[in-house]
Formats: C-alpha cells, structure tokens, sequence
C-alpha cells in the first residue's frame, strides 16, 4: 500500500511538471526472455523462457536530450528448469520443470538521446514487485508466491531507436535487467526449490509516445 502511494505521488507529479515541458506518455508491449540464475535444484539447470510485457511510460524532460523516464509494466517472466538426460551415451538437458513468474515492473531511468533524436540510451534501477509464481511439470501446478520476496530490485540498462512522426514518436527498444538482490526467502530450507535465484531477462518492446508539454527545444 505505501509503495502504491509513493508511486502514485512520484507520477502525479511528474504529470503536473510536464506541462511546462516537453515530455512524453505512451504505451508498450513486446516480448520478454528472462530466467532464473543461483542456486538451482540438485542436478537441474535453469533455461531461458519466452513471455510477454506491456506496461506505460513517461518521460520527463530534464534537458534538450536528457529524460527522466518512469514506466509501470506487467511482466509474465518465468523460467525453465531442465533436467540430464543421456541420448546417444551423450548427456543433454531437456525442459522439466516451467516456472510462471508475473510481476509488475517499476523502472526508474535516465533516459539520452543522441545528437540525431534518433537514438536512446537508458540505464536505472527496477523495482519487482512478483504477486504469482508457478512451477509446473505437465501433471502438476505447485503455487510458490510464499517461497519470494515481495520486492526485488534490478539493473537496467537499454538502447533505443526513435522514429518521429509528427510531435510523437514510435520507439524499438532493447533492455537488459539484471537482478541484484536475491528473490527467494527460504534460505533455511535445504529442500527448497529456489534457495537462492535472481532473475535476469531481456525485453524487447515497442512503445508509442505522446508528446505533452511545451519543449524546450525542438527534437525535428
């Protein structure tokens, strides 16, 4: 609840501000591949899982090229656990176990634009906030949102390509967040099936903004 606040403070008056300069509100959505690295299962490996995203942006103009960006995303992450098997006399791993992980996403960023408006770079911290995660292994769903922390916190770092069209703009971008604060808060349990993981992903979206404000100089 105090987060929900503090959020809603932040943004509101970000809003209020962007009025008296250039600043931009939009929307994204694209894909996601992310996985759990750490300690993992006896014998098991974790794998690399395609999801989804889609969430909203603002950018605050702090200068001509320089922005401050907040966005709120849904993210349906997860991971796969795989497990040896020998084919052939050779040992391969295949998928096992497939872990859902949805979270809201909270990234604060600064956000540069090239001389050209045409490209961005983004670095800042996220914030995770998981409400559900599911393991499954095709003959059973064990729910283990108790097993994770409420709040995670990762890096973030990011390049972007702006196409103009008219005051807005249709940005292709590509993030990599690492984690950088451990999910799991069973540490106790030596028969835990997450002991002790962080998830990394790369997102690849499209957003579309909309221009707000008065700019302090043009972007054309």
């Amino acid at each position: 609840m105090k987060i929900n606040i503090i959020l809603t403070t932040i943004l509101s008056l970000c809003i209020v501000s962007g009025l008296f300069a250039q600043s931009y509100i939009g929307v994204s959505a694209g894909l996601t591949s992310g996985k759990f690295s750490g300690d993992s299962p006896p014998d098991f490996k974790y794998a690399s899982k395609l999801a989804y995203t889609a969430g909203i942006v603002y950018d605050f103009q702090l200068k001509e090229d320089v922005y401050l960006s907040l966005a709120t995303a849904y993210v349906n992450g997860g991971s796969k656990l795989q497990y040896p098997k020998e084919v052939d006399e050779v040992l391969v791993y295949e998928d096992s176990i497939f872990v859902d992980f949805h979270m809201i996403s909270v990234p604060l960023m600064m956000k540069l634009i090239s001389d050209n408006k045409r490209f961005q770079f983004t670095g800042g911290l996220e914030m995770m906030l998981p409400f559900k995660l599911i393991a499954d292994d095709t003959e059973k769903e064990v729910d283990l949102i108790n097993h994770v922390n409420k709040v995670g916190l990762n890096m973030l770092f990011g390049i972007g390509y702006r196409i103009p069209i008219n005051r807005n703009f249709l940005v292709i971008n590509l993030n990599y967040s690492q984690g950088l604060t451990n999910i799991a808060n069973n540490l106790d349990d030596p028969d835990s099936l997450f002991p002790r993981i962080r998830f990394t992903s790369f997102k690849l979206t499209a957003a579309w903004l909309f221009a707000v404000g008065k700019a302090k100089s043009s972007e054309n």
